[in-house]
């Protein structure tokens, strides 16, 4: 029997799920496994997480998801079942695994589709995800502050890889490439030493709070243009809530692939978010270097991991962080006035 047999076969028990129960998808995710079960009883997401997640850092998420739950919002958020335990988080060996009801709805593509096209509803997409993610924080600004333990990836930052890597001394060799890659590396180490700065210095001075702090098109589900739910609080913690804007843009707007027209994108995203809550002129200055950091991040994300990474998904994740660079080097000022006119 596979681990996901045994992982089903287990929830059948526990929340008493009426036959016949099918797997009729597994859904997409970068971390872990997501199957829709369907059910006489209805539909289900079972997720099960890698061996060395953390029971901390599941109870921290699902402690905030049903804080979220008992508000009126006009998302949902997955909350975990509970079954015949006390627990949201169930076992089966070494596997944790949670089960929640299916929330309908599809993630927006703001990649080229396969004809080479953009989806025609990317605006009206970019808009919606800006007003969910200024209701999501403005709720939030009412949890209290409280960091995660073990310590999380949006607490530390730069610095949430080591004792085992340092993020401004990491080289090829360390990850089995070779001294022809010495000059992307150095660029690595050059970028780090400057956003390491930022984080030390006018990071902590903007404004702080509960964050999602993976608010991308991936985790948010839509139906009719509108945002029916927003998905994976994995990372959630206290951090600076710009954070939150300058991934959004990133991934609405595609930087470092093909955007279509990155400023209509935009906009529309930032009206949204202007909806529920409006930027202060630091955050403003600051949104070059956020998007450069957040940028970053899934590289420092990947070298944390017990698994060593490739050295290709590591300078293909440098290449995206230079093309990133590049355009925000050429197109700042205009990114500038843009966020002053629309948080004017």
């Amino acid at each position: 029997m596979s681990t996901s047999d045994t992982i089903v076969a287990h929830a059948i028990e526990q929340f008493n799920l009426i036959a016949p129960v099918q797997v009729v998808a597994q859904l997409p995710s970068v971390n872990h496994q997501n199957l829709h079960l369907q059910t006489a009883n209805g539909d289900f997401v079972l997720k099960y997480y890698a061996v060395d997640h953390d029971e901390a850092a599941l109870f921290y998420e699902q402690q905030l998801v049903r804080w979220l739950s008992w508000r009126p919002t006009s998302f949902a958020v997955p909350m975990p079942l509970r079954g015949r335990s006390i627990y949201y988080t169930l076992n089966v060996g070494d596997i944790l695994y949670t089960l929640t009801p299916f929330i309908a709805g599809e993630a927006p593509e703001f990649r080229l589709l396969p004809n080479g096209q953009h989806h025609p509803a990317i605006n009206q997409w970019a808009y919606a995800m800006g007003t969910a993610l200024g209701e999501l924080q403005t709720l939030l600004q009412a949890r209290p502050v409280q960091h995660r333990r073990p310590y999380a990836l949006f607490q530390s930052l730069l610095n949430y890889a080591k004792p085992r890597y340092d993020s401004l001394q990491l080289a090829a060799a360390q990850f089995g490439g070779s001294a022809s890659d010495a000059e992307l590396w150095a660029w690595w180490r050059s970028e780090a030493a400057n956003l390491m700065a930022f984080v030390a210095n006018e990071y902590p001075a903007l404004p702080q709070q509960v964050c999602h702090n993976d608010f991308a098109p991936p985790n948010i589900l839509m139906r009719d243009e509108r945002v029916t739910a927003i998905l994976d609080f994995e990372f959630s913690c206290p951090a600076a809530r710009a954070l939150d804007v300058a991934m959004a843009l990133r991934m609405t707007m595609q930087l470092d692939s093909n955007p279509a027209n990155p400023w209509v994108v935009a906009e529309q995203f930032c009206r949204g978010y202007a909806e529920w809550i409006k930027l202060t002129p630091q955050e403003i200055v600051a949104m070059p270097q956020l998007i450069g950091l957040r940028t970053a991040i899934p590289l420092i994300w990947a070298i944390s991991k017990p698994e060593l990474p490739s050295h290709t998904s590591l300078a293909q994740a440098i290449g995206r962080m230079q093309a990133s660079k590049t355009w925000m080097n050429n197109h700042q000022d205009q990114l500038s006035e843009l966020l002053q006119t629309c948080f004017a």
